[in-house]
């Protein structure tokens, strides 16, 4: 009698003809927008909560001109975590930044285009040094940038007394809250402009590129001869200006150069977004689209929170609870895309 034995065969995905396009499964549609359709939600139940001062013109306006600020510094957040680093020093250099614009226009009496020009020098010099910290003196990133923060902190400070400076300023920057464009907020376009480059540059730049390959694994992008200290430096580099950009906008926000603006509480909603965006659009990576949407989605969500009537305390709890859910959601899809995770060094 004999026997025969067959061998257990696997079985071979389909791989799709040439030319066919094929239709992401539901789950894979959810999981990338998500965040969308709990925004789209979030309105509604808001509008049916407080129809008559929610569902607004200048309710919308003022949401979009309070986080544009916010969301350019989530940008200047997002760029040394694109390359596995982390910049606690955003907030902080956000808050120089605007005290150097409002000073070199109220006490240098510059011109706005050299004080621009001067803001953006500081804070791509402070970008400078906290990259050179990191990549070429091997300091954990989140130990040196908390420390470059607090100087600059205690350096504003030291300068200000504690008092704003709002005399002296440009009308152009100083009324620029105030002013739209086809409709929309001057801030808001300036914002989704300084979107659309940073987008651009990650996705469609050898630096941005190179940039994502030391992000998922520092050790294999050095092999493959990619330069990772120069490119970790350039990450800040960039930070430092996005973060400079969102010190002058401030300023014009606000409209005056305030010293208690940028530390970490000011920046958390920003820091949530950047974690809550890698949880949804790109799911695993941190991208543009799902940052601004992650920032409105928490905006949207204050300014309801706060039409309800809800005590202060309330959104403290919810921006730090958002911050801590969005960094684990993110941290656990990076882990099943790249098998690792090295958020912080």
């Amino acid at each position: 009698m004999t026997t025969s034995s067959t061998t257990p065969q696997t079985e071979t995905p389909a791989i799709p003809a040439p030319g066919r396009r094929t239709t992401p499964a539901p789950g894979v549609l959810l999981e990338r927008f998500g965040l969308l359709i709990l925004f789209v939600a979030l309105i509604f139940v808001f509008a049916a909560l407080r129809p008559e001062t929610f569902m607004t013109a200048a309710n919308f306006r003022s949401i979009a001109i309070s986080q544009s600020v916010l969301a350019v510094a989530a940008l200047a957040l997002m760029l040394p975590l694109v390359g596995g680093r982390f910049d606690v020093s955003v907030g902080a250099n956000l808050g120089l930044c605007s005290i150097v614009c409002a000073a070199l226009m109220s006490r240098a009496e510059l011109s706005l285009p050299l004080a621009v020009l001067g803001t953006l020098m500081v804070g791509g010099v402070i970008g400078a040094l906290n990259g050179a910290i990191v990549a070429y003196l091997g300091v954990n990133s989140i130990i040196a940038t908390l420390g470059v923060g607090t100087v600059i902190g205690g350096a504003v400070t030291a300068y200000t007394q504690g008092v704003p400076i709002s005399t002296g300023l440009s009308p152009a920057l100083a009324t620029i809250s105030t002013r739209l464009i086809a409709g929309l907020p001057v801030l808001l376009v300036i914002m989704l402009a300084l979107a659309v480059v940073t987008w651009f540059v990650l996705t469609q730049t050898p630096f941005g590129r190179h940039l994502t390959a030391v992000g998922s694994n520092a050790a294999a992008a050095r092999l493959t001869g990619l330069g990772v200290n120069r490119l970790v430096l350039l990450s800040f580099v960039g930070s430092g200006l996005l973060a400079a950009v969102a010190g002058v906008l401030q300023v014009g926000a606000q409209g005056n150069g305030d010293p208690t603006i940028g530390g970490l509480p000011f920046i958390l909603p920003a820091l949530a977004a950047v974690f809550l965006g890698a949880t949804n659009w790109h799911p695993g990576t941190y991208n543009v689209p799902g940052t601004i949407l992650g920032l409105f989605f928490l905006g949207t969500a204050i300014s309801g929170l706060s039409l309800l009537g809800v005590d202060p305390w309330v959104t403290d709890v919810f921006n730090g609870g958002a911050v801590v859910l969005a960094i684990v959601f993110s941290a656990q899809l990076k882990r099943r895309r790249t098998g690792f995770l090295d958020i912080g060094n």
